[in-house]
């Protein structure tokens, strides 16, 4: 028997990255529009605290077959993520902040889609990647931007740490980027190299790192009810989905 493929309404979502660091290239993915079904993704005890909600929505929603969700970079997800949101819920979004003037807590309303994309004016090599003179050492470095999955195994090295007085979160994430270090590619050679890298090496290396990740501007500013005015960083997870709870 012929199998079909059911016709379900999709819109385009542009990523950040513009494909540069995938070999499809594409610039865009096809994503549907969350439904009914998808609350069992959202509700489900299993999936949210397994910690793998944010990749099996994703990986449900995109239509590209050939688009790998682990080799996502975080800002393409991210985008995706908003898009679901919005369509789903609106761009109004409660965040909770603190006043500094008053020290008491206030609820602030961001309009998601408000959001644009940062500009890096960085583009990397053929390769993917960036260049970057350490600015103690004179050495060297080339690094390519970490995909979700990287990210994601960041955030589980910090929690398996979490117990000890310190994670080695600063010198992984360095590990996990750098690719070339003053033309040596030996992984395992760069990562006994890296924990012995002058600070300032390291700082202004993942200064430059952050300045070339292409994304959205999740950078918001907030209204304190005292008058002021706090900087806050929309943060994506579990409680960017909190509407859908309990539905």
């Amino acid at each position: 028997m012929p199998t079909y493929e059911p016709q379900v309404p999709y819109d385009v979502v542009e990523l950040p990255s513009r494909g540069l660091f995938y070999a499809t290239n594409k610039s865009s993915v096809k994503v549907t529009y969350l439904t009914a079904s998808d609350e069992n993704i959202l509700t489900s005890p299993n999936i949210i605290n397994s910690g793998r909600l944010i990749d099996t929505l994703i990986r449900t929603k995109i239509v590209d077959r050939d688009i790998n969700v682990d080799t996502l970079l975080e800002c393409d997800k991210e985008a995706i993520l908003v898009f679901l949101r919005n369509t789903a819920y609106g761009p109004e979004y409660d965040i909770n902040l603190i006043d500094p003037g008053t020290k008491k807590e206030f609820k602030s309303t961001v309009d998601l889609s408000s959001l644009d994309f940062k500009k890096t004016g960085v583009s990397p090599d053929d390769n993917g990647e960036f260049s970057f003179v350490l600015p103690v050492s004179k050495k060297n470095v080339k690094f390519k931007l970490l995909t979700g999955k990287e990210v994601a195994e960041l955030a589980d090295l910090e929690k398996a740490y979490k117990e000890l007085e310190f994670a080695p979160v600063k010198t992984k994430f360095l590990e996990l980027s750098i690719t070339e270090l003053d033309g040596m590619r030996d992984k395992e050679k760069i990562a006994t190299t890296i924990p012995s890298m002058p600070i300032r090496d390291s700082q202004e290396l993942r200064k430059y790192i952050t300045k070339t990740e292409p994304g959205l501007d999740l950078e918001i500013p907030v209204k304190t009810p005292s008058g002021s005015v706090v900087n806050t960083k929309l943060q994506f997870g579990t409680a960017f989905f909190r509407p859908f709870f309990g539905l």
